[in-house]
């Protein structure tokens, strides 16, 4: 029987890692925390005490923030982690890419049906 916890996501206001290597960078984190332990294990991350990556976003600076939550346990966190596509669940990525979607499309509405 798995343990029921927290299952979070936190979002990196900027990305960590090579930037010119797209492969190279990481902007967010799937983590787990036991039972009712979310907050514990938030700021053992906050302190710089738990997953290595959140101790460099630490070092370099980075603001984070934790964006989404799901009732779960590790297996849930395993299962996220493995899809390699962590923006797809973040809300602050997903306002970014719907409003980058909108101008596309109000661009292409302008520019699209100039040939006469």
């Amino acid at each position: 029987m798995s343990v029921t916890g927290t299952v979070y996501l936190i979002h990196f206001a900027h990305p960590l890692g090579n930037t010119a290597n797209p492969h190279g960078t990481a902007l967010h984190y799937i983590g787990y925390a036991k039972g009712h332990g979310l907050e514990a294990r938030i700021e053992a991350h906050r302190k710089g005490n738990g997953a290595a990556i959140m101790t460099a976003v630490n070092l370099a600076g980075i603001p984070w923030e934790v964006v989404k939550t799901w009732p779960g346990d590790r297996k849930l966190e395993r299962d996220l982690k493995r899809q390699h596509n962590a923006a797809r669940f973040c809300p602050i990525c997903q306002a970014r890419r719907a409003a980058s979607e909108a101008l596309a499309g109000d661009g292409q509405q302008l520019t699209g049906n100039t040939k006469p």
